[in-house]
């Protein structure tokens, strides 16, 4: 398929989602028709065929538009494929990569309890074994875990950070804590591992040089949710009349500013996620800096965004029957992610500064 089809089929998929988000984001469950669907599509192996780093970012955007959790969950599912082709034993990436092209889901299960942002930095504890590794602990904020066959996981091999894919076995347990404000449907549960078996041929070698899928992707999961809030407004204003002259709400002249506010810094987010991209794209060694700034801009353009279209809405808009709700409460949810804004911004000052390493730009 050519990369404008790939766009076609993730608009395809992006009505399915819309038409169910708002019950999964109610029932807090996670969207398995998106899933069946995704099995069935290109899209899920659009990164191992080629794509560029631009479509996927933009296919990212417009599955989030839909459901921002299942946009979420695809992103971190995706971040794991790219990663199999790190794994030491070339027999292991081949297996892998053939299990994901069938349709087995993958999950990061990276964050510890109290490890913050630092999730490439486990404080976990591994023990040797003749097999590989043996970890013993917790990992939260796992989107999709509950139904992932594989996991990638890491833990201290020997003092230093070690990654693995691993099965999703019965020594890997469940708790069911998800009730979060939004995201709902995420299903980012507590998994605890209990003597869970970190296999030496499943270990992966990861290049920091190498593009990030999650780090590429994450601007667009905020830019999906602004492009739907925006859509909300703008369809909001045009509908709604006032009495008593049954003007059209639109004919506000603050109406008419904020909706203008709302284009320009999507627009900006838009902009710099795909400058991110393209930099990828290209492999420019700036490139991690720019997906750092886009992830800032697109986060808070998210923010602005729905609150913004909140207000045009209402008390209409505050009611569960109106979806800029559910946008408002999913894009608080971008600042949270790693990296936070505060580590973001330490990491570009001391880079601008030169404390670390060679400035962005």
């Amino acid at each position: 398929m050519t990369e404008a089809d790939l766009l076609k089929e993730a608009e395809r998929i992006q009505v399915l989602l819309a038409e169910q988000a708002a019950k999964h984001d109610r029932e807090t469950t996670f969207p398995v028709e998106g899933r069946e669907a995704m099995n069935r599509s290109p899209l899920n192996t659009a990164l191992l065929e080629g794509a560029s780093w631009l479509t996927f970012g933009r296919i990212v955007s417009i599955l989030s538009r839909g459901d921002a959790s299942f946009g979420t969950v695809w992103l971190m599912h995706q971040g794991v494929a790219v990663a199999l082709r790190a794994l030491v034993d070339p027999e292991q990436a081949a297996l892998m990569e053939a299990e994901f092209r069938r349709g087995a889901w993958f999950g990061n299960a990276l964050g510890e309890p109290t490890s913050g942002n630092q999730f490439l930095m486990p404080l976990q504890q591994a023990r040797r074994t003749e097999e590989g590794w043996r970890l013993t602990g917790a990992k939260r904020f796992v989107s999709g875990g509950e139904g992932a066959k594989y996991l990638i996981t890491s833990a201290l091999c020997d003092g230093q950070p070690g990654f693995f894919l691993i099965d999703k076995d019965d020594s890997v347990r469940v708790e069911e804590i998800w009730d979060p404000m939004g995201m709902r449907a995420t299903r980012s549960q507590l998994l605890h591992f209990q003597d869970t078996l970190l296999p030496e041929s499943r270990r992966l070698r990861l290049d920091p040089t190498q593009p990030n899928a999650i780090s590429v992707g994450l601007p667009w999961i905020s830019i999906g949710i602004a492009e739907a809030a925006m859509g909300f407004a703008i369809g909001y204003a045009k509908e709604r009349r006032l009495p008593p002259e049954n003007k059209p709400l639109a004919e506000l002249q603050w109406v008419q500013f904020s909706v203008a506010d709302m284009s320009t810094r999507l627009e900006a987010a838009r902009s710099l996620a795909m400058r991110s991209a393209t930099a990828t794209d290209q492999r420019a060694p700036d490139s991690p800096f720019l997906q750092m700034q886009a992830k800032i801009v697109a986060n808070e353009a998210a923010i602005a965004i729905a609150t913004a279209a909140l207000e045009i809405a209402g008390g209409s808009g505050y009611l569960k029957s109106r979806p800029i709700e559910r946008y408002v409460r999913d894009a608080m949810s971008g600042p949270l992610m790693a990296w936070s804004p505060a580590v973001t911004r330490d990491l570009l000052g001391r880079a601008l500064l030169g404390l670390l390493g060679p400035p962005p730009g």
